[in-house]
């Protein structure tokens, strides 16, 4: 046990004296106020410091404190201010009954350092997560760099839950050595992380132990259904809540347990008011679920038509069908009180519970509508919404998602009807339905509105593309990924990307088909600034689409090689390849080819050193994409005239430049042209006179390039960025040098802006 604190605060204070005033043991008072006596002690001694509202009513109830009693230990409970790092957690769905010593020792072990991994366990139901939650938000002042909660239900595979951490921590997937990069972003700052549901990719604990090894700060609260067996965790089981010590009305009222099925009753609008007969049959139905609380909650929902004599009488005859004799008590119990549940549905609502089950994470009213196979959808999703087995997510968009062990008894009811590749089916065929919508959608002006929207279903198109990989249904995967290349490519998933493209098979590819897959490729390599691997993907497709007369394709195809040219330096095949390119687009009315063609002519020209023709095709492109309406297309130029503007001495012009890309990454979240920009505005702030700002801009192109796995390719913009880190480094010395850099890491894309009137204002030379 960790000593206490020296200064155990204002409520450990309050709390003795007035127990003292009453003659109250730690004992008595934990009974009168239905608390534990651990729970009571840990208050006292100040392991405890920020007690849950309802916990601080109980004491004051159970002490009779008059109203300016009350005041004075509601004031002292609260925290003195907040800070990004509670601000970032999820508010509490509901209030956490009997779990404050559990808070305590939990809180203990993490803010004392005493154990940086720490796993909850337990069965499904038992609120693993809800402690999490309450754990993150009493530490959050201990951990002042973040608290970052990372959903690991809808990963599939042990190896993306890095990814999956990386962009919880605001960098997206990673490329190359994805542990470096985290480890590099996490650095030795204090950051708690917490992953829940850890049970199905209990392959990736000994990379969660390496970030603990390398990141000196960092702590980590798992929640799994079993331990991750590493050398560094310290297993919590959490049992299930306290049930009832009698059948008396305050013995009831007293349980936890009880505590959670009035609460859920209530809120579903039929109070329960604990009489000798109720109070009786309340902890008979708190002991027959065992003190589970996702079990007592599905129950109290429906407390609103059934009082709990009848409600018992259901529950007594759902437990008895029983579960799996093979699986432990407790999961036979949670499976008895969601057969309970289940039988209480309609059949509509049945068959719909069960076809969700093959949504990944989150899913959209569309997705639902497709998956349920029936005309209208709406009337038993919202009995299932009403009913607590799906939760109605805040937001502009009607999305829902189902509670990790409900979903999982959903997929075992779709499994036993025999359902479950035709369900599945049905939910891939709306993610290439939704990706054939993206695929115009993500070239114009509602750009921003579709990364949205695929970033919601991130795991729902992760989900579709393993099951045409696994199918081999590669021609649909090709479509697929072509669809969404974009997508993949500016929000920061090139890795994930790249590994579904190598996963296809192209053998029996028709060549339209093949043509897109190799599209998708060589853009993706292209972000990745692969520029050898774009040229060769880019000459496979342009061939393929060439042999099936897809000129459309062909003129994409022949921008990238063209671009990849450019790049190494071969001016006489680029200028070839994006002239054809041009040929064809405006032929076939592909105007996307046709902006970005335009674009790497001015590129071809800048790295000729024609800078006047430079700068008035560059000017054909502007309009081009402007029109064109892409906000991706018109950060891309507006990166490539700044960089030329630069070259030619016009430092005003290439900051207005660089300074409307980094508005449209912050606007659109674009990372791949934001690692463009970033190095081009830290060297205007270098020429300023600003060299930690300049520092700062550098660390953040850095950052995003590592986290989106991308790189700045384009030569010009790789020798401004070598001519001017060296000059801002040696400006402020190693140790302000650091400083600045560790600072400009953490900036966010929507952090940017501001910056630049930082830059306008400062024009005097170094």
């Amino acid at each position: 046990m960790s000593a206490p604190p020296s200064d155990p605060g204002p409520v450990a204070a309050l709390l003795r004296r007035w127990r003292t005033a009453a003659a109250l043991t730690q004992e008595e008072l934990a009974a009168r106020s239905g608390l534990t006596a651990k729970a009571v002690s840990a208050l006292e001694r100040g392991e405890r410091r920020r007690p849950h509202p309802h916990t601080v009513r109980a004491l004051a109830d159970a002490l009779g404190l008059d109203d300016a009693g009350r005041a004075a230990l509601t004031a002292a409970a609260r925290p003195a201010g907040g800070g990004p790092a509670a601000d970032s957690l999820p508010p509490p769905a509901a209030p956490v009954f009997g779990r404050e010593g559990d808070v305590a020792e939990v809180a203990g072990l993490l803010r004392s350092g005493t154990a940086r991994l720490v796993t909850l366990t337990g069965p499904g139901g038992v609120g693993k997560t809800t402690l999490a939650l309450a754990v993150a938000r009493e530490v959050a002042a201990a951990f002042p760099d973040g608290v970052t909660v990372v959903e690991l239900a809808p990963v599939r595979e042990a190896r993306l839950v890095l990814p999956t951490l990386a962009r919880a921590l605001g960098g997206r997937q990673l490329a190359g050595p994805v542990a470096d990069a985290v480890a590099a972003r996490i650095g030795d700052r204090r950051h708690l992380v917490v992953l829940d549901n850890v049970e199905h990719v209990l392959d990736a604990a000994p990379e969660v132990a390496g970030l603990l090894g390398r990141c000196p700060g960092l702590a980590v609260l798992a929640t799994s259904r079993a331990p991750l067996r590493v050398r560094a965790e310290r297993e919590r089981p959490l049992a299930p809540l306290p049930l009832p010590a009698g059948t008396g009305a305050a013995a009831v009222a007293a349980s936890p347990a009880a505590q959670v099925f009035l609460d859920r009753a209530a809120a579903a609008g039929r109070p329960v008011v604990l009489t000798g007969a109720t109070a009786a049959d309340v902890a008979a139905i708190c002991r027959r679920l065992d003190g589970l609380p996702l079990a007592l909650e599905l129950a109290a929902a429906h407390a609103r038509y059934l009082p709990p004599a009848a409600l018992l009488g259901r529950l007594d005859e759902a437990l008895g069908s029983g579960g799996a004799r093979d699986l432990p008590e407790r999961q036979r119990t949670m499976r008895a009180a969601l057969d309970w549940s289940h039988d209480l549905l309609t059949a509509a609502e049945q068959q719909l519970l069960r076809r969700l089950a093959v949504l990944a994470g989150g899913f959209s009213l569309d997705a639902a509508q497709a998956v349920a196979g029936v005309p209208d959808v709406l009337p038993a999703l919202g009995g299932l919404v009403e009913q607590s087995l799906v939760v109605a997510e805040d937001g502009p968009e009607a999305r829902y998602r189902l509670l990790e062990p409900v979903r999982q008894y959903a997929a075992a009811r779709l499994a036993d009807a025999g359902e479950t590749e035709p369900a599945a089916d049905r939910a891939t065929a709306a993610v290439v339905d939704l990706a054939a919508g993206a695929e115009a959608g993500l070239t114009g002006p509602e750009q921003g509105a579709w990364l949205d929207r695929l970033e919601r279903d991130h795991g729902n198109l992760s989900a579709a593309l393993g099951r045409l990989v696994a199918a081999g249904r590669s021609a649909d995967a090709a479509r697929l990924l072509r669809a969404t290349w974009l997508y993949w490519a500016v929000r920061g998933d090139v890795a994930e990307g790249l590994g579904w493209v190598a996963r296809v098979d192209r053998t029996g590819l028709d060549p339209v088909d093949d043509a897109r897959l190799l599209l998708a490729l060589a853009a993706l390599r292209h972000a990745a600034g692969d520029v050898p691997g774009t040229a060769e993907a880019a000459a496979g497709a342009a061939e393929a689409a060439a042999a099936a007369g897809a000129g459309d394709l062909r003129a994409l195809a022949l921008v990238l090689t063209g671009s990849a040219a450019v790049f190494r330096g071969d001016l006489a095949a680029a200028g070839r390849d994006l002239a054809e390119a041009l040929r064809l687009a405006g032929e076939t009315g592909e105007a996307w080819a046709r902006v970005h063609a335009v674009v790497a002519q001015g590129q071809l020209l800048l790295q000729a050193g024609d800078l006047a023709a430079g700068t008035a095709t560059l000017a054909d492109a502007e309009r081009l994409a402007r029109g064109l309406g892409s906000p991706f297309s018109l950060a891309t130029l507006l990166n490539v005239q700044a960089s030329l503007a630069a070259l030619a001495g016009d430092e005003d012009g290439a900051l207005d430049r660089w300074a409307e890309a980094a508005d449209l990454a912050a606007e659109v979240r674009t990372s791949w042209t934001l690692a463009y920009t970033l190095p081009g505005l830290a060297a205007v702030a270098a020429s300023r006179g600003l060299p930690e700002l300049a520092a700062q801009l550098f660390a953040a192109g850095s950052a995003t390039a590592e986290a989106a796995a991308v790189a700045v390719a384009f030569p010009p913009d790789v020798a401004l960025a070598a001519q001017e880190l060296p000059a801002v480094r040696a400006a402020l010395g190693e140790e302000a040098f650091a400083r600045a850099w560790d600072a400009g890491r953490l900036l966010r894309p929507e952090d940017v802006p501001a910056l630049v009137g930082a830059i306008r204002r400062a024009r005097g030379p170094r």
